[in-house]
């Protein structure tokens, strides 16, 4: 009985060294957030040329401790349909030509991690961080479908991810892409950032974004300079690089800070994007240090 006991007290040892290496008791130090973001267009054609857009007025820049979020969708290959036959047919509306590729996906999603890679690392979507989370857990979802019903508004990006909220110095930026692609670039792109402001009484969004009209034509009068996407926010189960080459005729920034209050919603306004975003507050749980042992009894 004594060497069951000795036995239990050494896993109980082990365990909670192994909590504390996996940082876990960092997280009652920390304060967590769950982060919910929608990005939307403004269609409105007279809207966005409301304000004069110049090359010179664009410093585009993505910070370099930018990071993607982690989704599922990292774990698998797919085929990403071509667009280049597609955005010569008149035909098809750019509503179209998302399903028709959305569908090529589809069809050819395939996994690209084996369990036995030394890379492969079960997500935990409750402890971490910067992983976005199911819909089912969306409350941006009435939201959503409204923006994607509305004839003036596309719904661009939908990101649901939970972190520690740090000071501007220490804060990670998330990058943002989405909309349509055109070889490394998106319609939307971008960062994010999501910290506290200087009395850490308020979450701060940062937004830094872009939307950019593309051609295949080039507009030799204005030179809208794109930033260099680095490697690692490049898309890892991407096709081959676009035959074609593609122009940025237009280019609609955004740079905007917004204090905000948690279990809020709070909107960002301009003339070419839009930003409906909510921060709550998100107790981390904590690991188990038990799983089915039985509980370490004093000695007598």
């Amino acid at each position: 009985m004594a060497l069951i006991k000795k036995i239990q007290s050494l896993k109980f040892f082990t365990i909670c060294i192994l909590s504390f290496c996996s940082g876990n008791s960092s997280y009652s130090q920390e304060r967590w957030f769950q982060i919910e973001l929608s990005i939307f267009t403004n269609e409105d054609i007279l809207g966005r040329n409301a304000e004069y857009w110049e090359p010179s007025d664009s410093k585009l820049s993505l910070p370099s401790n930018a990071r993607k979020l982690t989704s599922l969708g990292d774990f698998l290959d797919y085929d990403q349909g071509s667009i280049e036959t597609l955005m010569t047919d008149d035909s098809l509306s750019q509503e179209d030509i998302e399903n028709i590729v959305r569908e090529d996906q589809l069809k050819n999603i395939q996994p690209n991690v084996s369990i036995n890679s030394p890379d492969f690392k079960l997500i935990d979507f409750s402890r971490d961080d910067f992983v976005q989370l199911s819909p089912d857990e969306s409350d941006f979802q009435q939201t959503n479908r409204t923006l994607e019903r509305e004839p003036g508004h596309r719904l661009l990006f939908h990101g649901l991810w939970r972190q520690a909220v740090q000071q501007k110095s220490n804060a990670v930026p998330v990058y943002i892409e989405g909309g349509l692609s055109y070889g490394d670039n998106y319609e939307l792109q971008g960062s994010a950032t999501i910290r506290f402001n200087e009395s850490e009484d308020r979450v701060v969004i940062d937004a830094q974004l872009w939307l950019i009209e593309f051609s295949i034509i080039r507009n030799s009068e204005l030179d809208w300079p794109l930033p260099e996407i680095p490697e690692t926010l490049k898309p890892q189960n991407s096709a081959t690089s676009s035959a074609l080459t593609y122009y940025a005729n237009k280019v609609y920034s955004m740079n905007q800070s917004r204090e905000m209050r948690s279990n809020e919603f709070h909107y960002l306004d301009h003339p070419a994007l839009g930003i409906v975003i909510m921060v709550e507050p998100y107790q981390v749980p904590q690991l188990p240090l038990f799983d089915g042992l039985p509980p370490i009894e004093p000695d007598q």
